[in-house]
């Protein structure tokens, strides 16, 4: 069991999600909330390395009330400064999925295992079939992410370390509502109710 989190990863998840699980549980069970007492929302940022769609990543951060409140005049408004990523602190706590780590090595395995995979070979000879499949990754690969987020939820890891619980933001760089929608998937009910406002104000 890792320190900090009050279970073991779900039964149901891979390897490669059981890694993930792991990592954050330790990288967020040495966050010092000390420090910073504001933290309001936790960050999974996904996005390619490289825009190449068979190596996505997890980039797990976390923002304060007092970096939104000082980033507020730089924003639209005060919501755009507390939800968008760009206003955050960029604190980078974990890369997880990265190529030639560990948790790269065990999501390759795992696409490969799940007939989700392409060669550049591949690309080459058949752009649009291998484009249906990089769908088909960038799919998994957010799935895996609310999976983890729930299971962070429901082991009681995140309301023990922020003596609340506090949402996950499930996203990439751009804002829309299937972003809005699948991080209200990743929490619990009406936990990520002013995000999802925030996007539909848009």
């Amino acid at each position: 069991m890792v320190p900090g989190s009050s279970q073991a990863p779900p039964h149901y998840m891979n390897d490669f999600e059981r890694f993930a699980y792991d990592e954050i549980c330790t990288v967020l069970a040495n966050v010092d909330t000390y420090a910073d007492p504001d933290i309001y929302a936790l960050s999974f940022h996904v996005f390619d390395i490289g825009d190449d769609p068979r190596y996505p990543v997890l980039q797990l951060g976390y923002n304060t009330l007092s970096q939104a409140t000082a980033s507020a005049l730089s924003a639209s408004n005060a919501e755009e400064a507390k939800w968008n990523f760009a206003f955050w602190l960029q604190n980078d706590l974990q890369f997880i999925g990265e190529p030639g780590t560990q948790g790269g090595l065990l999501l390759q395995a795992h696409l490969k295992a799940s007939g989700i995979w392409y060669t550049d070979e591949e690309e080459d000879a058949d752009f649009d079939q291998c484009m249906q499949t990089a769908d088909r990754i960038t799919a998994y690969f957010v799935e895996a992410c609310v999976r983890i987020a729930q299971a962070l939820h429901a082991s009681g890891m995140i309301e023990q370390k922020f003596s609340k619980p506090i949402p996950i933001i499930v996203h990439e760089l751009e804002y829309y509502d299937e972003i809005a929608v699948q991080t209200s998937r990743a929490n619990p009910p009406g936990l990520t109710k002013e995000f999802e406002n925030w996007i539909a104000s848009m």
